[in-house]
């Protein structure tokens, strides 16, 4: 039986609006982390909203999402509560329930967020106008 061995891992990659099947979305990212595990696959990455941009409301089929915000604020509704999250709030986001991210705030907001889920890319299903 092969172990699992720890792993360090650094962002390397840039920053980007990975949404091209949404242009009004705007959250940036950067990978960390993009590994298969018996079946299940984990994607770690650092996330940014710059003041007044939207990551659109959305769900993801297959995947649970963990979110610990780094540094600013942002309005995070997840179903059909809506919060203002700040550093050092974690969030977590069931398959199939809706979520938005908002910064209506002076300050860029930035978190780190993991998806764990099937071996399939993770796709967003928006549910809002593009």
């Amino acid at each position: 039986m092969k172990k699992q061995q720890a792993k360090l891992f650094k962002s390397k990659s840039k920053w980007i609006h990975p949404y091209d099947d949404h242009p009004s979305d705007r959250l940036k990212i950067r990978l960390m982390l993009d590994e298969k595990i018996k079946g299940s696959r984990i994607i770690g990455l650092e996330a940014r909203i710059e003041p007044g941009d939207v990551h659109q409301m959305h769900i993801h089929q297959n995947e649970y999402v963990v979110v610990y915000s780094l540094e600013g604020r942002c309005k995070v509704t997840v179903g059909k509560k809506t919060q203002v999250i700040t550093p050092n709030t974690m969030i977590f986001i069931p398959p199939k329930v809706q979520h938005r991210f908002e910064n209506k705030y002076s300050k860029r907001w930035e978190g780190i967020a993991f998806a764990i889920g099937d071996k399939k890319n993770i796709k967003n299903v928006w549910l809002d106008e593009k």
